[in-house]
């Protein structure tokens, strides 16, 4: 059977698995948004980012980094590699990747609807930094009625696309899409829906 190593813990996969499905599957601790296992990856949040250090076969299988950090959602696993989630640049994408998430999310976690219930509250602790360098006022999203059971507060979104997945993929709906571009961006119901 195959065998990758993560964060020092070797571990047996199936062909076919990525290295974060690996990761879940032996209780090894990789942050992650958008992954869900019942979804397309689309690796968008890119808080996953590892460091993997894969076999060459032209210098007698010695094991050399991968130049770029990969997404662990995404990237398949191999036998022999070497991946570490605890790495200097892994971290410093982890710190980056939690400071951009929170540069337009509300300060508003006392009134929040999750009441503590949040992955975003537990990595910014874990993973984030302890203060942000962003000084330009937050963009406000609107709050948005989507219909008789969801009512959609844009402005704590992360943009993860599991809610437009979902409707594409298992519910075969289809009525979600993203709109807009950059700091604008935003789930809404697709025209005409």
């Amino acid at each position: 059977m195959p065998r990758i190593t993560i964060d020092g813990v070797e571990c047996d996969f199936s062909p076919g698995q990525m290295i974060l499905q690996v990761a879940n599957d032996h209780g090894i601790a990789i942050p992650q948004y958008c992954y869900h296992p019942g979804l397309s990856i689309v690796a968008s949040c890119r808080i996953c980012l590892a460091e993997v250090w894969a076999p060459n076969p032209r210098n007698n299988n010695a094991l050399e980094p991968i130049p770029k950090l990969l997404p662990t959602c995404q990237t398949p696993a191999a036998d022999g590699n070497v991946v570490y989630t605890t790495s200097p640049k892994a971290i410093a994408n982890q710190k980056a990747v939690m400071e951009y998430l929170l540069i337009n999310h509300p300060l508003d976690c006392p009134v929040c609807d999750q009441s503590g219930e949040c992955f975003l509250q537990d990595y910014s602790y874990e993973y984030g930094r302890g203060v942000s360098r962003f000084e330009e006022a937050k963009v406000k999203q609107p709050k948005k009625d989507l219909g008789p059971h969801v009512y959609l507060y844009s402005d704590r979104c992360i943009m993860c696309s599991r809610c437009v997945r979902f409707t594409r993929e298992v519910s075969g709906t289809a009525e979600l899409t993203i709109a807009g571009r950059g700091n604008q961006e935003q789930i809404d119901v697709f025209p005409g829906v």
